[in-house]
């Protein structure tokens, strides 16, 4: 027969009773809500364990506040837009906009060092060892972009650093996705980086080319093109963090309410038979 019962601290849904030590197919001695219900909650029926991970809270928090400081990070490029924009219509009011915005970018910057530097748990495994060294060289030097005058800095300088940043976050990402129950089933919050670093390489990509032909007049109308072209891939890269950082914020919120594998909740399937 089947082992039903709750072998692992287990709170009711409706009242936070806790359900440890009853059947399963019972119901919550306090409020009278079928136990069901709160292992539906909490029970992870697909997942036997997760993978081994030093702190997957600190983890998370990393990944939270790495988006969160490369999203902040990108006002540079929303300061160097509107910079472009005061420039050719003259209209210098805009410009009070970008101290404003450079000083965001960096704060959060400096925010999202702090959380690779310290946050994120040191650990002797290629890919965090990567991900360490990455991040926190990536925010140093988005850092530097946020210090220099706007009037000097082009899209490829905010590009460069987010590219380190979004490839430390990636395995991250990938380590943490399988804790999430919403992250891993709900299409509307599953992303990958790839697309954001395609966003993010063709706006430095097309800003450098635009500044290389900068000096040639007979290629005026390429270099506005290419300007263009970066403009709105950085834009969207904006976009694509701030959806990043919705879904670094489900992976938190798993991470302080992490679910249960079968095995914790009902103890191991032998774990009935004499011995």
């Amino acid at each position: 027969m089947a082992v039903t019962t709750i072998r692992h601290s287990l709170p009711c849904t409706k009242c936070g009773y806790d359900l440890e030590g009853l059947e399963a197919r019972g119901v919550c001695p306090e409020c009278g809500t079928p136990i069901v219900e709160s292992l539906t909650a909490r029970l992870d029926a697909s997942t036997a364990r997760f993978e081994d991970m030093p702190n997957p809270r600190r983890v998370a928090g990393t990944v939270f506040l790495g988006s969160l400081g490369a999203l902040g990070g990108s006002c540079i490029l929303l300061a160097l837009l509107i910079d472009l924009v005061a420039e050719s219509t003259g209209t210098t009011e805009l410009r009070t906009a970008v101290t404003p915005l450079r000083n965001t970018a960096l704060v959060t910057t400096a925010i999202g060092f702090l959380g690779f530097a310290l946050v994120l748990p040191w650990r002797r495994e290629q890919r965090f060892m990567r991900a360490k060294a990455l991040g926190t060289v990536g925010f140093l030097a988005w850092c530097a972009a946020a210090l220099v005058d706007v009037s000097t800095v082009s899209t490829t300088y905010c590009a460069l650093p987010a590219t380190l940043v979004l490839f430390a976050i990636a395995p991250l990402l990938r380590a943490l996705a399988p804790r999430s129950r919403a992250y891993r089933n709900a299409r509307a919050t599953a992303q990958r980086v790839e697309g954001l670093l395609l966003s993010n390489g063709l706006a430095g990509g097309a800003s450098a080319t635009a500044l290389f032909f900068a000096d040639a007049p007979d290629l005026s109308g390429l270099t506005g093109t290419l300007r263009a072209i970066a403009l709105a891939a950085g834009l969207l890269t904006i976009v694509g963090l701030a959806y990043l950082v919705l879904n670094a914020a489900w992976l938190v919120r798993a991470s302080l309410k992490p679910l249960l594998s079968v095995e914790e909740t009902f103890g191991r399937p032998d774990s009935s038979k004499p011995g």
